[in-house]
């Protein structure tokens, strides 16, 4: 792993990080399984000071078998039990589009990323991009962020090679560990 830089912004992609991902996407409330450890994660970088906001491809949306309203109630629901964190739907970023829609903010393209960095105020190079798809690490690199891959989701390591890229880690827990431990 390269040295850790200091990170304000953790932006952190949703299905296979912060929830179970289902091959056919998360579509209602019982669907909704937090991954081991997520939510202590989620806690422990809030109390060590650092902004937090979900980038997430729902492409579910653009193929019309999931409405936005139903997206916005799994969101309130994850807040909710992320409490007494400070979340809120603003710091929800979602892409509505299908794969083939062709548009800038669906994952590995930058504009999910680029928006968080905007409302945010955070540079580039104060962020990271937690994701467990190869497309969570190149949108991350792209936007000139800092990345890290975590196994509890669908893909596979990416290529050591990509921008920004520090490795990959068992999960978000040991993600956050790392992220608040004392530099040396």
């Amino acid at each position: 792993m390269h040295e850790r830089p200091a990170i304000e912004l953790v932006l952190l992609d949703r299905d296979g990080v912060l929830n179970r991902n289902l091959d056919r996407g998360v579509l209602c409330e019982a669907d909704w399984v937090w991954v081991a450890g997520a939510r202590t994660a989620v806690r422990m970088l809030a109390e060590h000071g650092m902004r937090l906001m979900v980038v997430t491809n729902q492409g579910n949306i653009g193929r019309g078998v999931l409405t936005i309203p139903r997206l916005e109630a799994l969101h309130r629901r994850m807040l909710r039990e992320l409490q007494p964190v400070p979340l809120g739907l603003a710091d929800v970023l979602y892409c509505p589009h299908s794969p083939d829609a062709g548009c800038d903010c669906r994952k590995p393209k930058p504009g999910l990323i680029h928006k968080a960095l905007e409302r945010s105020g955070v540079r580039p190079g104060r962020a990271i991009v937690i994701g467990d798809h190869e497309s969570d690490i190149e949108a991350a690199g792209a936007a000139g962020c800092w990345s890290l891959h975590v196994r509890t989701g669908r893909g596979d390591p990416p290529p050591g090679t990509l921008p920004g890229y520090l490795g990959t880690i068992a999960d978000l827990y040991i993600a956050a560990k790392m992220l608040v431990a004392p530099q040396r």
